[in-house]
């Protein structure tokens, strides 16, 4: 035997136990018991190894319900086999009833363990039903998953696992309530279940997640294809009055794919092609359609890098890392300073730097970024906040807020809070937001945004031009500022087409009644140019670049610059 596991093991030993009493019990008559002087009757003998025989046969059904069983129950035949046939024998060769007879108790007993057995079989038989199956769905759960992937991975045999989700069920859930999250799960199961074979297995792992155990045959990516696709469902309601009333849903599904073939790793379990085929599962949500992905090694690398993005971040709000430097804004015809453009920087302990791009995209794929909008929104209002007082400029503080930040419900109470609580003059504040904030919740951004107008907070556009939204949507906003990419600006003094482009942005944002900054102008010939083409304000290391904030109190305090 290759493999011989704990439980397998138990087995092996509990059974060699229960032989041993069955041969002791079969040949008691020509085994002397003496205890000293006393030779032990046949009959007690006979009891001891009996009542043996049952608490083994027991002990082996509580090892494992299954195969234990199994064992038990021959184990227990064959003892009662051996009685019978001794009474049997006796009563031949004797013709003395009471002498064969004898033997009942033991037959009472093995009876006894019999049904002992059974019970304890169909108790544990209903009990696993119940702990392996997911109550919603009927299908199996997470602990199943375990089970059969484990099981496949120590039988070293071939398998695919895809992993299932849900789109947007949460927000249904939230919004129609945890009736229609029931009947879009058993729907989405039963999709599933219609693309399986006699032996693929699903599995309702946690939430809105499914996964599939695909046993080697037709391809499971074709087989996904056909449920992947986004579908109207009805769901029904039931009425407290007996009716029934509908609302009308979209369900939606993506999947991530490990195929896994031995040899495997020795650090291969369950939890780990879980979390590969999830890792896939994770690439899918920036797909539009067809969204299957199927796992590769690069995906564990960046997932790896994810991990250790957002432990960065989460040890630096913790102690402190992160810190603010201030880019200024200048006028471009008389270079008059409009105000700072607030950056976030990281300082590790051991003194290193950590640039933005290495944490802040891993912090916007999860909500970890709305903690470092929180970080950077307080910190820059309390440390200006005194200076404002201060100076005699008009100078605006621009924070940057991400799409998610920006979408969530409850973003323009929590702004009023902190303007509330820090007695910051709203009106010198500006959030900067980017088009891609307007794809994820047009909606609620449109709200926060009008909302924070109303409270007097100025309004910026990042990127413009990248598509997310159109120009008649911008132009109902209360938008105070477009600034323009440092892509467009780049190229500004060598391609004719730059020009244009840009010429053709700011004369766009001056038609949205908008003022309208470049970003990144490093040069003489580009601030000309922008000079030339009515540009309102500039920010770039050709007049300044991004000062802690000492320098930055230290330079609005000058007279000219």
């Amino acid at each position: 035997m290759s493999h011989l596991s704990r439980k397998n093991l138990r087995l092996l030993l509990l059974t060699i136990l229960a032989v041993t009493c069955i041969l002791v019990l079969k040949y008691s008559n020509f085994i002397p018991f003496n205890i000293g002087s006393i030779r032990l009757p046949e009959s007690t003998i006979g009891g001891v190894f009996s009542g043996t025989l049952s608490l083994i046969c027991i002990l082996l059904v509580f090892v494992d319900y299954k195969n234990g069983f199994k064992i038990a129950l021959v184990l227990n035949l064959i003892s009662s086999g051996n009685l019978i046939f001794g009474m049997i024998m006796t009563y031949i060769h004797t013709k003395i009833l009471a002498r064969a007879i004898v033997s009942m108790p033991g037959v009472v007993t093995n009876i006894v363990s019999l049904i002992t057995l059974v019970t304890i079989f169909f108790f544990y038989s209903k009990l696993s039903v119940s702990n392996m199956t997911d109550y919603i769905t009927g299908q199996g759960n997470r602990r199943n998953y375990v089970k059969e992937v484990n099981e496949h991975i120590e039988s070293k045999k071939s398998f695919t696992l895809a992993c299932i989700e849900l789109e947007d069920f949460k927000h249904t859930v939230d919004l129609y309530g945890i009736q229609a999250g029931d009947f879009l799960l058993k729907t989405a199961a039963e999709k599933l279940k219609s693309i399986l074979n006699k032996k693929d297995k699903l599995f309702r792992i946690t939430g809105s997640t499914f996964a599939i155990i695909f046993e080697p045959g037709e391809s499971p990516e074709e087989r996904l294809k056909n449920v992947i696709n986004a579908e109207n469902v009805i769901i029904p309601f039931d009425s407290d009055d007996d009716s029934t009333t509908e609302t009308t849903c979209i369900l939606s599904l993506c999947a991530g794919i490990v195929y896994s073939h031995p040899p495997y790793n020795y650090t291969k379990t369950a939890s780990t092609v879980l979390r590969d085929a999830e890792t896939a599962l994770t690439s899918t949500r920036n797909m539009s359609e067809n969204k299957i992905c199927i796992y590769n090694e690069n995906m564990e690398n960046s997932e790896l890098k994810q991990r250790e993005a957002e432990f960065l971040v989460k040890e630096g709000l913790k102690k402190n890392y992160f810190y603010l430097v201030y880019q200024p804004q200048f006028s471009t015809d008389e270079k008059t300073l409009r105000g700072f453009e607030t950056l976030i920087r990281c300082r590790k302990q051991d003194c290193s730097i950590v640039s933005p791009d290495s944490f802040i995209p891993a912090a916007e794929k999860s909500n970890l970024i709305m903690k470092i909008d929180e970080f950077v929104l307080k910190t820059a209002m309390t440390e200006f906040k005194p200076v404002l007082e201060k100076s005699d400029l008009d100078l605006t503080i621009s924070i940057n807020v991400s799409a998610k930040t920006m979408c969530s419900k409850n973003f323009s109470s929590k702004m009023k809070s902190l303007i509330d609580e820090l007695h910051f003059p709203a009106e010198k504040l500006e959030i900067e937001i980017t088009e891609y904030s307007f794809a994820e919740s047009v909606d609620t951004t449109i709200s926060n945004i009008k909302t924070l107008h109303e409270m007097g907070v100025h309004i910026a556009i990042d990127d413009f031009g990248t598509g997310y939204t159109s120009i008649k949507q911008l132009m109902t906003l209360p938008i105070n500022l477009l600034k323009i990419d440092k892509s467009l600006i780049d190229d500004i003094e060598t391609s004719q087409n730059m020009r244009d482009i840009v010429d053709s942005v700011i004369y766009m944002g001056h038609i949205m009644n908008c003022e309208v900054i470049s970003e990144g102008v490093e040069k003489e010939d580009q601030l000309d140019i922008l000079r030339e083409h009515k540009c309102d304000f500039i920010q770039g290391f050709v007049w300044g670049k991004p000062m802690d904030f000492e320098d930055a109190k230290t330079l609005c305090q000058q007279e000219e610059f």
